[in-house]
């Protein structure tokens, strides 16, 4: 039905933050050659006049080019089921940026009381797609809400910025995607799996039984355990030989690697252990060698592990320096030092450690 320009009202249901002008020219251009193809959706008001639910771009355009009248369709709906129209029809045509998508829905969970599951079936979308939408609000810095309004990043992008509760790391991480231009999708969830992954842990079975040990993975929530053993076989406790070691770890949802380059030979070990070597020239020597040896890439391996999650480097001793009643320390701990001084000039890599 055709109603005068005169009786309606923009309303309540305006979704858009602001009319783009270039696309409401294109649209008066388009009605003043074209005519008006889809109505306007209104329902009326108790005052007579109407008020907008879906259109607001041709009422407008048509405003602007002097229509007295304009083709309407006048509904009879609840506030609730106006604003998910007016939503729903804006994202059928795409009309929106994902920013204001998220501030309607937020809107309308906080005033209906709406689950996303309902906004998502009103909507036509998935829980997931709604959850991402919230997340623009609720967890997002303005740093990065100035990122996706210049579409430098997706939302989907921001939602996984969401969960970095840290708004300067949030930042820092935002800056990292532009920078190296990572794309949505799987690059994303490594690079922020690589900067979450600021840690790296070392850890000795010398004084725990099997149990104890995979406890105290799991409660630091280990993801990958690298032996770093010469030999990866224990006689003195044959539940820490590699094969035993590897199945009790996978079963507990912890991937287990034995690497040998990373191990002390025996015949640097031993002199060690019986005091004809100090701890100095052994620490000079490992540095020298698995930086040296050509079969075994070390700037890869610390690459590797850093995209791999939380990771513990793993060998016999109780600690990984003379302490207590052990009077030698540990190669783990030289290894790593030199993870963290080769990194620490990436402040996506690793920064701290923690020795378990």
């Amino acid at each position: 039905m055709k109603v005068k320009i005169s009786n309606i009202e923009m309303g309540r249901f305006t979704v858009r933050e602001t009319l783009d002008k270039e696309q409401l020219k294109s649209l008066q251009d388009s009605l003043k050659t074209d005519g008006q193809w889809d109505p306007i959706i209104v329902r009326k008001k108790d005052n007579g006049k109407y008020e907008i639910i879906s259109g607001h771009y041709r009422f407008a355009a048509s405003k602007n080019l002097g229509w007295t009248e304009i083709e309407a369709s006048v509904i009879d709906a609840s506030d609730e089921e106006s604003d998910i129209l007016a939503l729903k029809t804006n994202l059928i045509r795409k009309n929106m940026s994902e920013m204001e998508e998220a501030k309607v829905i937020n809107r309308y969970i906080e005033k209906y009381g709406l689950t996303y599951e309902q906004i998502g079936k009103n909507l036509g979308k998935s829980i997931r797609w709604v959850s991402d939408r919230v997340s623009l609000i609720l967890h997002i810095s303005n740093y990065v809400k100035k990122l996706l309004e210049e579409e430098k990043l997706t939302a989907w992008q921001c939602a996984k910025l969401s969960s970095i509760q840290d708004l300067k790391e949030q930042d820092a991480f935002a800056k990292y995607l532009v920078v190296n231009n990572i794309p949505s999708g799987r690059p994303t969830e490594i690079a922020l799996k690589r900067f979450k992954n600021k840690t790296i842990y070392t850890i000795g079975y010398q004084g725990k039984t099997l149990e104890v040990f995979i406890e105290v993975l799991k409660n630091n929530q280990i993801e990958n355990l690298i032996d770093i053993r010469y030999s990866a076989k224990s006689e003195k406790k044959p539940e820490f030989s590699d094969k035993i070691l590897a199945k009790e770890l996978k079963c507990n949802g912890i991937n287990y690697e034995h690497i040998p380059q990373l191990g002390v030979p025996f015949l640097i070990q031993n002199p060690y252990l019986e005091g004809f070597l100090k701890l100095e020239c052994v620490e000079h020597w490992y540095r020298w060698f698995i930086q040296s040896d050509k079969d075994f890439n070390f700037s890869k391996f610390v690459e590797r592990i850093k995209d791999t999650g939380k990771t513990a480097l793993m060998c016999m001793e109780a600690y990984p320096k003379p302490i207590r009643n052990q009077n030698y320390g540990c190669h783990r701990d030289i290894l790593a030092n030199i993870i963290m001084e080769v990194e620490k000039e990436d402040t996506n890599l690793f920064q701290e450690r923690i020795d378990l």
